[in-house]
């Protein structure tokens, strides 16, 4: 795992090595600057150590003819047998690292004039990188195709390209202004959902898309896509798999395996659920069969017995002898805030997910004992874990009711029902589209406006297929294709690397393997979510857990917000009053309706709206954040942009 940095321009090489050395929390092992003595272009690596540490393997890499200059961060997967059919076939590798073997893959391609969208297709991993082609004079930039590695790049001085791991080091660069047009959309994800950035001229790289700058001029494509090629099912549940069970098992037990492969010691989060247990047991057992110790388990421990679970994970680590780590959730105002600032720094873009505070919190635990820890991440999504699946499954019934007898339902029965149920009835008075919308938004309060940055998908079943990207066009499949595209990357995904790269640890995510995406993608949604859902990850990882384990409920990683705005509120405005004008300001909501949003938030009994102020109080600190940069970057030289 490293961090990146590069600009295009030979006036820049300064601010290159700055904005390296602002990128050294995710490379604590090294740091490397490679200039091209003739065009310019400069690039910057910290590096993290968790394939070869040998000096060959040091970044930038250099390929052995002098003509490809490769920057890489994150890991391939099978990476050592990758290295070995290589050798087997005579090709030379001075080094056993995945980067060593990203750049011969890549610089063969082009080499023989092959498109690297190809080759890149065909690897399985986390990555991000940047690669110079000292004779075409061409920079080529890339994400994996989940979006687990993030990159940042800018357009800036006439066609020249500067891009970076992190926003705030990109802006030690080209130090851009913010972006207001991305209030609405921030608030109705909790992020700032790809291509933007929450400034002006600052963009992600999507996932899975290779951006190609020469003289510039950029030419951007998809590498592939998460399930591209079930763009046509043939509407069966088990598309060209005779035994899904066994073959998501497989799939799973190879990248747990890949992930597992690493010269440095690995760990594995324990949060009490299906995805990260099921991925300890499976880790547990690979380390048994090389002859290694299991590898130890990390949770995080709350005061609140209704929170905690400590208890379930404990229970599990003993059943797989597995030692265990406990990390104290924050529990003070100043804790809460002081971790909540960091996590937005590390961000550079307003981050409103309250989880951020306790991941900024658990990476720091994990830090004093692994650099590379195994995550569940993306369980949910593939395989139908979250309650509105339900509620979109449930809708399809719900539908053939008459429209008019749905409304009087919301209308008079709305406020009165628990909130799953509240949000269901208010969400499915009309068709499909307002109810995806409504139960996607999370903004509680309507004066604000916020709304959905729905991907325009090929209407032609391209890159994703079908309808917000689902393949087979129902209402469940869309969630889960639209989260996998988009909520996936842009809030766990992100979340899980900038709080683990804060204190230099490589979180790893098997379940976003290809083969793995693959086979939850040839699986109907709606067998998916049988059984409450996830029950053919269930039935996969059943018997290597203890009996009755994945029968008891799970509390979730949900930090209470009502409690923590409760606590942070008047550390940043002093009193209610001052709270709602800090938190409302300039915005078109009146004094009394302000008053009455704050005492919902903070009541216990209302916790979208506790999550919507949450949001609404990040942007007002990432606000205050950017404010003095941003007055700085009106000094930039005249036509910078």
């Amino acid at each position: 795992m490293c961090g990146l940095a590069g600009a295009t321009a030979i006036e820049d090489r300064d601010r290159v090595v700055a904005s390296t050395g602002a990128l050294a929390h995710r490379g604590p092992d090294g740091e490397g600057i490679w200039c091209d003595p003739d065009d310019g272009i400069t690039f910057g690596v910290r590096r993290l150590i968790t394939t070869d540490p040998g000096v060959t393997a040091g970044q930038p890499l250099i390929s052995q003819d002098g003509r490809f200059v490769l920057a890489f961060n994150g890991y391939i997967a099978g990476h050592r047998r990758w290295i070995a059919d290589l050798r087997a076939r005579g090709v030379e590798l001075r080094s056993d690292s995945d980067a060593e073997l990203f750049l011969s893959l890549l610089a063969t391609t082009i080499h023989e004039n092959g498109d690297p969208a190809t080759v890149l297709w065909g690897i399985s991993g986390q990555y991000a990188f940047a690669l110079w082609d000292c004779h075409e004079r061409m920079l080529w930039l890339g994400r994996d195709p989940v979006g687990i590695k993030p990159l940042y790049f800018v357009e800036y001085s006439g066609g020249q390209l500067a891009f970076a791991s992190e926003i705030s080091a990109l802006r030690k660069i080209v130090p851009d202004r913010p972006d207001p047009d991305i209030f609405q959309n921030y608030l109705a994800h909790l992020f700032v959902p790809a291509p933007a950035t929450g400034f002006a001229a600052i963009r992600q790289v999507q996932p899975g898309e290779l951006i190609c700058w020469q003289g510039g001029k950029m030419d951007r494509r998809m590498i592939c896509a998460v399930g591209s090629s079930l763009a046509s099912p043939q509407g069966c549940d088990e598309l060209a798999i005779n035994d899904p069970v066994v073959a998501l098992r497989r799939a799973v037990r190879q990248s747990v395996a890949d992930a597992m492969d690493a010269d440095r010691d690995v760990g594995a989060l324990m949060s009490g659920g299906m995805d990260s247990g099921g991925i300890a047991a499976i880790a547990c057992d690979i380390a048994r069969g090389r002859g290694q110790k299991p590898p130890p388990g990390f949770v995080m421990q709350f005061d609140s017995a209704a929170m905690d679970e400590t208890p379930r994970a404990r229970q599990l680590a003993d059943y797989l002898g597995m030692e265990l780590h406990i990390v104290p959730a924050p529990q003070t105002g100043d804790e809460i805030l002081a971790h909540l600032q960091e996590a937005l720094t590390g961000f550079g873009a307003p981050f409103g997910n309250p989880s951020v505070v306790l991941m900024q919190a658990l990476g720091r635990g994990v830090s004093r004992h692994v650099p590379i820890c195994l995550a569940g991440d993306g369980g949910d999504e593939l395989f139908g874990g979250y309650p509105r699946y339900q509620a979109a499954r449930l809708f399809q019934l719900w539908h053939h009711v008459p429209a008019f007898a749905r409304r009087m339902v919301a209308k008079h029965l709305g406020a009165h029902l628990p909130r799953g149920a509240s949000r269901f009835v208010y969400g499915a008075t009309a068709d499909d589209d307002p109810a995806f919308k409504y139960w996607n938004n999370r903004c509680a309060v309507p004066e604000l406006g916020a709304a959905l940055q729905i991907p325009e998908w090929d209407p032609n079943g391209g890159a994703y297929g079908g309808k917000y990207g689902d393949p087979y066009g129902d209402l469940p499949g869309q969630m889960m294709a639209f989260d996998q595209r988009v909520t996936l990357p842009g809030n766990q995904l992100a979340m899980s690397d900038r709080c683990g790269m804060a204190h230099g640890v490589e979180y790893r995510v098997p379940l976003l393997a290809r083969d793995v995406i693959d086979i939850a993608r040839r699986i109907a949604p709606k067998m998916h979510l049988r059984g409450g859902g996830k029950s053919v990850w269930r039935a996969a990882i059943e018997p290597m857990l203890p009996d009755g384990y994945l029968r008891a409920s799970k509390v979730g990683f949900n930090p209470p917000a009502a409690m923590w705005l409760a606590k942070v509120g008047p550390l940043l405005w002093g009193s209610g009053l001052q709270i709602c004008d800090g938190l409302f300001a300039d915005l078109p909501v009146t004094g009394t309706r302000r008053a009455a949003y704050w005492q919902a938030a903070i009541s216990g009994k209302a916790p979208d709206m506790a999550l919507c102020l949450w949001a609404l109080m990040v942007w007002r600190l990432w606000q205050g954040q950017v404010g003095d940069a941003s007055a700085a970057a009106k000094d930039i030289k005249a036509g910078i942009f």
